[in-house]
């Protein structure tokens, strides 16, 4: 961790020794190899001239080394003093593996410049044939060069990818940033192939040729030594490239399945600007999105009940309805107003917080929706939006543990100091109007008709027979037309206000 750290404190340093060092191995690939083959005559009198001028030609070795250190230096300023201009700073730290291969075989390239002009020189003064050894130059800088940009670029490039950029800028979106020429999948395949296929087979092609020309008598080790250093320049290209996608996808796959746990903070941070990187913002965006529709649906399934909210997502939002037979309950504490005058309004809101809570976990446990709180009633359906052939014994099921819950209710209430809460309920079965009722930019789903007007005048009749549940004859002759229902107590006639008929009251216990 400690060296993680430093790296990332000092990773401009440590690139540019990669770049040097990377150099190096094509210096040592080059000697291995023995690019000049100094045992033909054009070549050791080429060999000879440069001896000649050894102080001109180590002047110029000399400048060619310094040229890519002073080029990797100056972007090396230029990123730090960009650190107050994020964006241009994102942009730089993207770029760094490409900048620093470029600038690192900065050096070959004036190398060869230096070389051919030293070659026409040679040839108009002392008159000697240099194809061949143009030949050599040409085919010695271009795999020198390939092969130190191929080394520097690939390895900055993982180092970027997986340390630097994900710790220095976590929250980055690295896709958005301009492209480079290697920015794209199509492009680094191809670069792959050049690299480890075509220009190793034109090198070798080349070789061969002009060996066989000038009768070149070249040792075997050689070109076990070339194919060894191609392998293994291969095989390092192709570890790197494979985990540019491998761990990209792993990431993926990850959090696809957290978020298929249900888990919508899962985030799949890919840091490059090619198509795995927009790959994984697109990813992230879907999550994000995933996340904020999530939180609407159990937003929206608190503002009103997951069943109304199910029913409205699946695209009924249009105004209008359909008739159905359902069970309304109405429930209502006794005495609310004269019980609330002595309370805090903070003690209010926590009791009736509460109190409709336990309200609620009784009745969707029987398949009702609470349709909507009515200052301190309750007003719940049975039977829609998903329909019931239970609707009536649901709901009588649903009074009871209503009641029960009650009583655990008013322990703990009394436990905390409150006072008792006694209330009374409603229920009537029969034909309402269920749908979306409202305006066209806002809608309420609920039931309307004269069976949601029966039901809130039995619960109010609650108080005159001093009974805590009374039921309709429709909702009782329901109840009792299942085998599992205990048998009701008639309670009384009743006018209801709006009715003709008297309606029969029925209780139970």
């Amino acid at each position: 961790m400690k060296f993680k750290q430093f790296f990332l404190k000092y990773h401009l340093p440590f690139y540019g020794f990669i770049a040097f060092f990377s150099n190096f191995l094509a210096v040592l690939s080059a000697n291995l190899t023995n690019f000049l083959m100094p045992d033909t005559t054009p070549l050791l009198l080429w060999n000879s001239f440069l001896k000649e001028h050894s102080v001109l030609v180590n002047s110029l070795s000399i400048v060619c080394y310094t040229v890519p250190f002073i080029l990797c230096t100056v972007y090396g300023f230029r990123l730090l003093r960009s650190r107050q201009d994020g964006k241009e700073y994102v942009r730089l730290m993207v770029h760094l593996p490409g900048a620093i291969a470029v600038r690192g075989i900065s050096g070959w390239l004036c190398n060869f410049i230096f070389e051919i002009i030293a070659l026409f020189y040679f040839k108009f003064n002392l008159n000697q044939d240099v194809h061949f050894i143009l030949v050599s130059i040409i085919t010695s800088y271009s795999f020198l060069s390939v092969i130190s940009f191929t080394l520097i670029y690939f390895t900055l490039e993982n180092l970027n990818r997986n340390i630097v950029l994900p710790n220095l800028l976590p929250e980055t979106r690295i896709s958005e940033v301009e492209r480079t020429s290697l920015s794209s999948i199509r492009r680094i395949f191809l670069f792959y192939f050049f690299s480890c296929s075509l220009f190793p087979a034109l090198y070798l092609g080349i070789r061969f040729f002009f060996t066989k020309k000038y009768h070149v008598d070249i040792p075997n080790y050689n070109d076990f030594f070339f194919t060894g250093i191609l392998i293994s320049v291969s095989l390092v290209l192709t570890f790197l490239i494979s985990s540019y996608f491998q761990k990209p996808l792993k990431k993926l796959t990850d959090e696809a399945k957290e978020i298929s746990r249900g888990n919508f903070d899962a985030k799949a941070y890919i840091y490059s600007n090619d198509e795995m990187g927009l790959l994984g913002d697109t990813f992230n965006d879907m999550t994000q999105s995933l996340k904020e529709k999530e939180f609407m649906r159990d937003t929206f399934g608190k503002i009103v009940t997951p069943q109304v909210r199910d029913y409205l997502l699946k695209g009924n939002v249009t105004l209008g309805g359909e008739t159905v037979n359902v069970t309304v309950m109405f429930c209502d504490i006794r005495g609310f107003t004269s019980l609330s005058e002595n309370m805090e309004p903070e003690k209010i809101v926590a009791l009736l917080n509460e109190y409709f809570s336990g309200l609620e976990k009784c009745i969707t446990a029987h398949g009702g929706v609470i349709n909507k709180y009515i200052g301190d009633a309750v007003m719940a359906l049975f039977g829609a939006p998903v329909h019931s052939e239970t609707h009536a014994a649901d709901a009588f099921k649903a009074s009871l543990d209503m009641r029960n819950e009650l009583v655990n209710m008013n322990k703990r209430f009394l436990e905390k100091g409150l006072p008792e809460i006694h209330f009374g309920i409603g229920l009537h079965s029969g034909l309402v109007l269920a749908g979306n009722i409202g305006a066209s930019n806002r809608i309420e789903y609920t039931v309307i008709g004269d069976t949601v007007n029966t039901a809130s005048r039995i619960e109010g009749l609650c108080k005159t027979f001093q009974k805590d549940l009374l039921i309709s004859e429709s909702t009782a002759r329901l109840i009792e037309a299942r085998s599992d229902s205990p048998a009701l107590n008639f309670v009384s006639e009743s006018e209801i206000r709006g009715r003709k008929e008297k309606v029969k009251l029925y209780t139970a216990g």
